[in-house]
C-alpha cells in the first residue's frame, strides 16, 4: 500500500491505495471519473440531469475510494489516513496527487 493525496477543490486528504493504484492514478482516476461514473448501473445515484437535458454526476475523492474497494479492489482496500489542514507535511510531499 502507498500513500496518495487526493481532493476535490477542498482541502487534501491522504489515502493507503494498492501500489498499482498509486502507480498509475491518473488512470484510475480517469476511469472512475470519465467512464465509470457515466455508464455504470452502479454509479446511477452521482448521476443528475441538471435542468437542461443534460446529464451530471457529483462527486468527490471519497466516492472514489468507495468506487476502488467496491468495484476494483475489493480484497486489498484503500482507507483513509488523515486530512492535510495545516499543509502537507514532509512525510507525504513525495506522493501522487488528484484533485477531483
Amino acid at each position: 500500500m502507498k500513500y496518495v493525496l487526493l481532493s476535490a477543490d477542498n482541502t487534501p486528504s491522504i489515502y493507503s491505495v494498492p501500489d498499482v493504484v498509486a502507480d498509475n492514478l491518473g488512470q484510475y482516476c480517469y476511469e472512475f471519473c470519465r467512464v465509470w461514473l457515466h455508464t455504470s448501473p452502479d454509479a446511477e445515484e452521482y448521476r443528475m440531469d441538471t435542468g437542461d437535458g443534460v446529464m451530471g454526476v457529483c462527486y468527490d475523492e471519497r466516492d472514489f475510494i468507495k468506487y476502488l474497494n467496491i468495484c476494483v479492489f475489493p480484497d486489498n482496500p484503500s482507507h483513509f489516513i488523515e486530512t492535510l489542514d495545516k499543509g502537507i507535511s514532509p512525510k507525504y510531499k513525495d506522493c501522487e496527487q488528484f484533485n477531483f
